[in-house]
């Protein structure tokens, strides 16, 4: 029996255990000469730099297109400017990072946590942000058309004058999160909260708000709406 629990402990940790780390190479490349993409010199590869930690560190202008980030750390780093279209950033941690002007267009950050970051004027474009977290994160003047957030938290995140064309916010929290002069055309709210929101001069076209919950929402006249309130 005791042989028994024991293997039943090793197929445990087997399981638990990532299938692999980052690289070490990649990672040193990245600091060094803050680049790593596929043909970049160093390989065809996509950069590995999954689970890495850059926990505060100054990556200005780093350019990790198609670069493996998963479950990487990146808190409170500094990633302005930087080029990281169509990467592959789920599960990762941005908390409290400077991403403003970041191009995470079509990248894939689902379940990541940004909370408390800066994204003014991010590039979103088509990203994928599937239950991410984005609790008081800045996204003023960030583009997120096409983006999609369903099951994203949003709570009292920044999004003034953000352009959410063709996004997909379903299921999404947005409760107090600001929303004055935002661009929402053709924006999907279905089952999204926006109790507390404030949409104050929003310019909304071909949107139905009425398929969020609005309990104390600031409408883009300035009428308060409290159509779904408990």
């Amino acid at each position: 029996m005791r042989s028994l629990a024991l293997s039943a402990i090793a197929v445990t940790c087997m399981l638990a255990t990532p299938s692999h780390a980052f690289d070490p190479e990649d990672v040193q490349t990245v600091l060094d000469t803050r680049s790593c993409f596929p043909g970049d010199g160093r390989s065809l590869d996509p950069c590995d730099l999954v689970g890495a930690d850059f926990t505060g560190a100054d990556l200005v202008g780093v350019y990790l297109t198609f670069a493996d980030a998963t479950g990487a750390i990146f808190a409170g780093a500094n990633l302005a400017n930087s080029y990281i279209r169509f990467g592959i950033v789920p599960d990762t941690d941005f908390t409290g990072a400077n991403l403003a002007e970041v191009n995470f267009e079509s990248a894939d950050l689902s379940g990541a946590d940004l909370s408390d970051s800066i994204l003014t004027g991010a590039w979103l474009t088509s990203a994928i942000l599937q239950g991410a977290t984005l609790v008081g994160a800045d996204l003023s003047g960030a583009n997120l058309n096409l983006a999609d957030l369903r099951r994203a938290v949003l709570t009292g995140a920044k999004l003034t004058e953000t352009n959410l064309t063709g996004a997909t916010f379903s299921g999404a929290d947005l409760r107090g999160a600001d929303l004055k002069g935002a661009v929402i055309n053709r924006t999907g709210l279905t089952g999204a909260d926006l109790t507390d929101a404030d949409l104050g001069g929003a310019v909304v076209t071909a949107t139905n708000l009425n398929s969020a919950t609005l309990c104390r929402t600031i409408m883009p006249d300035g009428a308060i709406n409290n159509t779904n309130c408990p």
